[in-house]
């Protein structure tokens, strides 16, 4: 009797206690992380990136800001747009909506994300996928929740840009935030953003549009794509 109770599989109610466990660790984590690394109400190139995201989606767009947190970044596009939130951060994501009164969801993305296929015009992710553990199944759902020719805007940092590059010659991490599960590069995000979507546009938000130059000197990768 003892083995036979060891050998059942869980109930699907403790699979969902599990998960629901699971993700409030993880907005626990992200809860502190934020607040101890102040990044709350402020967002790293702000200006540029969001002027960049607002020019590339346009207006009278269905949009989904994917890791919005307290909605420092989306503020800025949700004119003439309707937005909807998506976070793990609860705490971060409570202040989004109340401070923009948009819609928001709480939850873990980096396996699925909790939409309906095909709902989306425009999907952003500003310093989100180096968080995630597998990007391909990340971009594969963006992909999925996007309409036909749909628009995926994001960024990451530039792992590789010169400074890290000679921090490394010194022996140090090329990257000190543990949350970064991924280090990119101008090729790696190719690859991955390639395998759904046409790159229309890989820039910094600090300018430069030569592959050379962006791959030494950006300090962070920015892009435009379109669902295959």
């Amino acid at each position: 009797m003892e083995e036979e109770k060891k050998a059942r599989p869980p109930r699907p109610e403790e699979e969902l206690e599990k998960s629901e466990r699971d993700i409030r660790i993880l907005s626990d984590f992200y809860s502190k992380h934020h607040l101890g690394g102040n990044r709350r109400n402020q967002s790293i190139s702000e200006e540029k990136r969001s002027q960049l995201f607002k020019k590339w989606m346009g207006k009278n767009k269905k949009v989904l800001d994917m890791g919005c947190r307290d909605g420092i970044l989306t503020r800025h596009f949700i004119e003439q747009n309707e937005v909807t939130g998506l976070d793990i951060d609860k705490l971060a994501l409570e202040a989004c909506k109340n401070n923009l009164n948009i819609k928001t969801i709480w939850a873990d993305f980096s396996l699925q994300i909790p939409l309906p296929t095909s709902s989306f015009d425009v999907v952003i992710a500003g310093e989100v996928i180096e968080h995630l553990p597998y990007p391909e199944i990340t971009i594969s759902e963006v992909s999925r929740i996007l309409k036909p020719k749909g628009l995926f805007i994001g960024s990451v940092p530039n792992s590789y840009h010169l400074k890290n590059r000679l921090r490394v010659l010194k022996g140090r991490l090329i990257d000190y935030d543990q949350t970064h599960l991924r280090a990119y590069n101008v090729m790696l995000l190719r690859q991955y953003l390639e395998k759904e979507f046409v790159v229309e546009e890989l820039t910094s938000s600090r300018g430069k549009s030569a592959f050379f130059s962006i791959a030494w000197f950006g300090r962070d990768l920015v892009w435009r794509c379109k669902k295959k």
